[in-house]
């Protein structure tokens, strides 16, 4: 997996953190699973999406929670919070081989989400 620095508009994920930083360890990009593949940034969504409406879905999402040495630095010291990154739309220009993304960052949009097909990778650039 890679470590692209990553932008998350998505405000209603459990794994949101103020300053669009994603406290996620770990986030997968797919493309829309009703078209199953992807030609523009609103056909991919981030599986990492947990929606947050009370405490306990806090606690449901804690398993993919970026937890210890690099949430501690980010409060404070103000550093960037960098979940690994796995993608699996492979059309995409960012996209490596053995589902890496190659971008340097990235950003997941999502304002008001209420379930994953509402996230996007604003990044994705189709190859074709």
């Amino acid at each position: 997996m890679s470590n692209p620095v990553v932008k998350c508009s998505v405000d209603q994920c459990t794994h949101y953190m103020p300053g669009d930083q994603c406290m996620a360890a770990k986030i997968s990009v797919y493309n829309d699973e009703e078209e199953g593949t992807s030609s523009k940034p609103r056909d991919t969504l981030c599986k990492a999406f947990h929606h947050r409406k009370t405490v306990g879905d806090m606690i449901g999402a804690f398993h993919n929670a970026n937890i210890g040495g690099s949430m501690s630095a980010a409060f404070l010291e103000g550093t960037q919070i960098t979940p690994a990154v796995e993608c699996f739309v492979n059309n995409c220009k960012y996209w490596n081989d053995g589902n890496y993304c190659k971008a340097e960052q990235i950003h997941v949009a999502g304002f008001n989400a209420s379930k994953t097909a509402d996230t996007d990778c604003e990044t994705f650039q189709s190859v074709e």
